[in-house]
C-alpha cells in the first residue's frame, strides 16, 4: 500500500466501498506492489491464505503455472503479510505459489503488505470478482467472512461484488453443501448452476440428486424441475413455516375451548349433578 495511506480500521464503509467497488482496484494495487522492492522468502515460511484454504485447483491448472515458472519464472511478485515473526500469509497470488511448489522452487519474490483481516478479505473479493478463472466457492467463503467477522450486509457485498442482492444470497447458500461437493465445483467436475439448484437438498435426497446429475447428465434446468419435484422446499423458508405453525398453535391453544350439547335439561342437570358428586 502506498504511504500516508489510512488505515483500514479507521477508513469509513463508505470510503472502503468506493475503493473497493472499482474495477481495477486489484491492477492498481499489482502495479503499486510491482514498483515496491520484492523480497525473496523460503516458500517454507509461506501459508496458504486462511479465508479460502478450502478452495481447491484442478491438477491441470498448477501444472501450467508450474510450467510456466519455471521457463519464465516470476512476472509478478507474490503480495504477502507478515503472519508472526517469520512466517507469511499469501494475500495475491495462490496459484502462483502452488506452482511454484510443484516447480520445486524454494524462494519466491514477494512483497510485504500491511493489511489486517478485513482489506485481506476486501482484496480477495475484488480479485475473485475481477477474476475469470475464480469460482464461486472463493467468492462465498470471502462473504461470508466479511459478513461474520466485520458486519458486512448483503447489499454492500452485493456493491463491492458488483452482483444483486439475490446472486450474493444464491452464492452463500453454496456453503450449506458438504465439503465433498465443494470441492468438485472448485475442480469443475460440478457447476454452479447445479450446485444452486441442489443447495436446498441434504442427506439421501442430495446424494440421489447428484447421483443423476452426473449419470444422467442433466442440464440445470432439468436439475431444478427434478429438485422442484421432490417438493422440498429452502431450509430458511421452513424455519419461518415452523415458527408460523408454532406461534399459530399457541393462539389456538390459548383460545380453546370445550363446548358440550345435551339431548335435553335433564341430561343436563343430570351431567352436571355427576361432577358435583
Amino acid at each position: 500500500m502506498k504511504k500516508g495511506s489510512k488505515p483500514i480500521l479507521s477508513a469509513s464503509l463508505s470510503e472502503l466501498i468506493e475503493k473497493f467497488s472499482r474495477e481495477d482496484v486489484i491492477a492498481v494495487m499489482e502495479k503499486e506492489y510491482q514498483s515496491a522492492p520484492a523480497k525473496l522468502i523460503p516458500i517454507s515460511l509461506i501459508d496458504d491464505t486462511k479465508f479460502i484454504s478450502d478452495v481447491l485447483f484442478p491438477e491441470d491448472t498448477i501444472e501450467i503455472f508450474a510450467k510456466g515458472l519455471k521457463e519464465k519464472g516470476f512476472y509478478n511478485p507474490l503480495v504477502v503479510r507478515k503472519k508472526g515473526k517469520e512466517r507469511y500469509e499469501v494475500v495475491l497470488g495462490r496459484k502462483r505459489f502452488f506452482g511454484a511448489q510443484k516447480a520445486g522452487i524454494l524462494s519466491l519474490p514477494c512483497v510485504i503488505a500491511n493489511v489486517g483481516d478485513e482489506e485481506e478479505l476486501l482484496m480477495l473479493l475484488a480479485d475473485t470478482r475481477d477474476n475469470r478463472d475464480s469460482n464461486v466457492v472463493e467468492m462465498a467463503l470471502v462473504c461470508q467472512a466479511l459478513a461474520k467477522r466485520f458486519g458486512y450486509s448483503q447489499k454492500t457485498l452485493a456493491e463491492l461484488s458488483h452482483q444483486s442482492r439475490s446472486q450474493i444470497t444464491n452464492t452463500l447458500r453454496i456453503l450449506r453443501l458438504p465439503k465433498s461437493v465443494r470441492d468438485d465445483i472448485c475442480l469443475g467436475k460440478l457447476s454452479y448452476g447445479h450446485a444452486r439448484a441442489v443447495a436446498s437438498l441434504d442427506g439421501e435426497r442430495l446424494r440421489v440428486a447428484l447421483r443423476k446429475i452426473f449419470d444422467e447428465k442433466m442440464s440445470v434446468r432439468d436439475t431444478e424441475r427434478y429438485v422442484k419435484s421432490l417438493g422440498q422446499s429452502d431450509p430458511f423458508q421452513n424455519e419461518e413455516i415452523i415458527k408460523e405453525a408454532t406461534r399459530a398453535s399457541e393462539v389456538i391453544e390459548k383460545k380453546k375451548s370445550l363446548t358440550l350439547v345435551f339431548d335435553s335439561e335433564e341430561a343436563k342437570q343430570e351431567f352436571l349433578s355427576s361432577l358435583i358428586g
